[in-house]
């Protein structure tokens, strides 16, 4: 079996963009799917309370807080095999080989959190709201573009709940037995339908 190339940069896939023509469309796509198409979980976290902190203690202290724990996020994404591909703002957007390893990742944050909230001041706790999907999508060396990226994000951050891990069906799907999960309810995104499933905490 051929390996393959090496992945685009961003750099490189906007460069192939912006020659891109109806005429050698077909070619500049093969290009792109043969660098940088793949089939991957996508695990979206954004913080909770974000605006009430900010408001009551300042963006300094909650960016402080902030960063410490993305520092830890990416070690437990990485822990499982994962890649961070941003924790700008308060967005974590990480990639994952399968929906197994990303659950994982998901579990593991919330369990660290829990563990280093326990005794804190309301100020310094940090929470987190996820979204997961899975699907065909652009991965780039620095970056993801594709549908199962948007839908993590749009469920990560505009669905979920503090503390909650939410999976779309088609994630769901390709869970193994080993993780418990629990039908939540049917969202519509981008005139999409999507059922999302609650993962559940180990026991």
């Amino acid at each position: 079996m051929a390996k393959k190339e090496k992945l685009l940069s961003s750099e490189e896939f906007f460069d192939i963009l912006r020659l891109r023509t109806p005429g050698n469309a077909a070619r500049s796509d093969a290009l792109i799917n043969s660098r940088s198409g793949a089939e991957m979980a996508v695990l979206v976290c954004d913080s909770s309370g974000f605006s009430k902190k900010t408001h009551e203690h300042g963006i300094i202290e909650f960016l402080d807080t902030m960063v410490k724990c993305h520092d830890r996020f990416v070690r437990i994404v990485e822990g499982v095999g994962g890649q961070a591909l941003s924790s700008k703002a308060d967005n974590l957007i990480a990639l994952f080989p399968s929906v197994d390893t990303a659950a994982r990742a998901a579990l593991d944050l919330n369990a660290w959190l829990k563990a280093r909230n326990a005794g804190l001041p309301a100020y310094k706790r940090y929470n987190i709201c996820s979204g997961i999907d899975f699907g065909p999508l652009i991965r780039l060396t620095d970056d993801a573009y594709g549908p199962a990226v948007n839908v993590a994000f749009k469920v990560g951050e505009d669905v979920a709940g503090m503390d909650e891990i939410l999976l779309t069906g088609r994630a769901a799907a390709e869970l193994d037995g080993s993780f418990r999960k629990r039908y939540s309810k049917n969202v519509t995104i981008g005139a999409v339908s999507f059922d999302l499933y609650r993962l559940l905490p180990r026991r």
